[in-house]
């Protein structure tokens, strides 16, 4: 009887200075898993990015960057009581180690040679004959590369599929950089994973697999794998404790600095039927589940839609107790007063926001024409009436800065209002998205300072030498002051932000200092 096909599927650890956990699971390739089983594949995941319990993952310093600069890393002698530069920040290995992932990979190999060699169990997991890479952020594309090389060493014969959004928006990279053997570049509907010459290709795949949009996750593979950490950090079989959902996907807008019209081939909005999403959220919920995380282009596009499935959950009692999220942020001008309030009975207990700037001109400079502060203003009321607070942690809204020919006093405009109106605030510094205007606007810089797509990492302040060419007297320190502004103005007292604008002393006196402040060189 001829065995059936197996494919091994890896989340890559990140390299990157700093990185959040929460709700960090690879929906896209577990989507993935559940169009393999369909097609008979025996699987085995190992999410080198699994958060424990309290969200976080684990880290050890990789190297020292230096902001700005396409210069060498270095690692320091002594890691002990090492104190970066202004301009330099430690980038560390989030997750699995390399050597840990080595481990996994030889143990999979030892046990299938066990059972091969032993005829004890026909159904064990054997040698993989492929290998599926989900490579994510264009800047962390160095952890693909470095889990290649590992696992070609242990799988020498195990051809590769390396898909997300790394390979979509710049397949010519990872075709050249990644290490792969005589590659294919294939759309996600051009691919064939039982085609005999696609079997012995690696492959780079771009955008999505259509057949695996509708798909449920394959969770169950966590607790197969048993490679879940309890509050000990020890190993332990288990479910994830929350769920990415996709209700659509796609934007009809083209924002700026924004990817989605290539990531999904078009500004076509696809939607995934509510009563499929409800099924999935109620059976996992029966699972134990309670946290589901809305991950989306634009979630309110589809917003009949996404009502119908808001209805569905408001009205069953025996989802009592579900949370639901939408981190990546909803657009203002589509909150509207039922809308809002829907999310809001349903088990929305916050809203992330994008404000990004208060500058009108910057805003359309972004072609960010289908909002402006109005629209937002029209948010904020809505959401205060469906009994979302401001001022609290209950609404959050994203600040972009760390762009070229940026304006630092509106970036400080923009903080000063979201801490008087919101919550959190939180900040965003902006990283160059290969496809992308901004990309190609400002690429004879990226070339001329020789950047690879690891140094355009927003946290690394790629365009600091551009913006220091202005703005003669601009500093690493304004960038670092502006961002320790903002985490600042976002400690709680008495779940209430930092009010700039109130009565108190101490706002009065921040006012007073802020006022006499040097204007901003820029």
């Amino acid at each position: 009887m001829k065995r059936p096909p197996s494919a091994l599927l890896i989340s890559p650890p990140v390299y990157d200075v700093q990185y959040w956990a929460n709700w960090s699971m690879p929906y896209g390739l577990l989507r993935v898993a559940s169009w393999l089983q369909g097609k008979g594949y025996m699987l085995k995941l190992i999410d080198c990015m699994e958060a424990n319990k309290r969200r976080t993952v684990p880290k050890q310093m990789r190297c020292v960057r230096k902001l700005g600069s396409a210069e060498k890393p270095f690692t320091p002698d002594k890691w002990t009581d090492y104190e970066p530069q202004p301009d330099e920040k430690i980038e560390y290995v989030f997750g699995m180690p390399l050597k840990e992932l080595r481990k996994r990979l030889e143990a999979i190999k030892a046990r299938a040679r066990y059972v091969r060699e032993s005829l004890f169990d026909e159904v064990a997991f054997p040698e993989p004959d492929e290998i599926w890479i989900s490579s994510i952020m264009t800047y962390w594309w160095e952890s693909t590369r470095d889990v290649i090389e590992v696992c070609r060493q242990v799988f020498p014969k195990a051809v590769f599929r390396v898909g997300g959004i790394y390979p979509t928006l710049i397949p010519e990279h990872a075709m050249q950089n990644l290490g792969l053997n005589d590659p294919l570049h294939l759309m996600g509907r051009e691919l064939d994973p039982l085609n005999a010459e696609q079997k012995k290709h690696d492959i780079v795949v771009s955008a999505t697999i259509p057949d695996a949009n509708p798909l449920p996750l394959a969770i169950e593979l966590y607790d197969k794998d048993g490679a879940g950490d309890d509050e000990d950090g020890a190993k332990g079989e288990r479910l994830p404790d929350y769920l990415i959902m996709t209700t659509s996907r796609g934007c009809p807008f083209k924002c700026a600095y924004c990817s989605a019209n290539v990531l999904n081939e078009g500004r076509k909005i696809w939607v995934r039927e509510y009563e499929v999403a409800y099924d999935e959220i109620k059976r996992r919920f029966e699972q134990g589940i309670r946290e589901f995380c809305f991950y989306e282009d634009n979630l309110l596009l589809g917003r009949d839609n996404f009502t119908q499935l808001c209805r569905l959950i408001r009205d069953d009692r025996d989802l009592k107790g579900i949370e639901l999220h939408a981190p990546e942020g909803i657009e203002v001008r589509l909150l509207h007063e039922d809308t809002v309030q829907l999310m809001r009975d349903a088990g929305f207990k916050r809203l992330y926001l994008p404000l990004e700037t208060v500058n009108a001109n910057m805003a359309k400079s972004w072609q960010r024409t289908h909002t402006n502060m109005d629209k937002f203003f029209y948010a904020l009321n809505n959401a205060e009436k469906a009994g979302f607070k401001l001022r609290c942690q209950d609404i959050n809204c994203f600040i972009l800065f760390g762009l070229p020919d940026e304006d630092l006093q509106a970036v400080y405009d923009t903080i000063t209002f979201a801490s008087s109106r919101v919550g959190s605030v939180i900040p965003m510094l902006f990283t160059p998205v290969p496809s992308t205007p901004l990309f190609e606007q400002y690429r004879p810089y990226i070339e001329d300072k020789g950047f690879d797509l690891h140094h355009l990492n927003g946290k690394l302040l790629p365009f600091l030498d551009y913006n220091r060419r202005k703005y003669k007297s601009l500093s690493v320190h304004d960038y670092s002051s502006i961002e320790g502004l903002m985490w600042r103005l976002n400690a709680k007292v008495r779940n209430a932000s930092f009010n700039l604008g109130g009565e108190g002393r101490v706002a009065r006196a921040f006012r007073e200092v802020y006022n006499a402040m040097e204007p901003i060189s820029v």
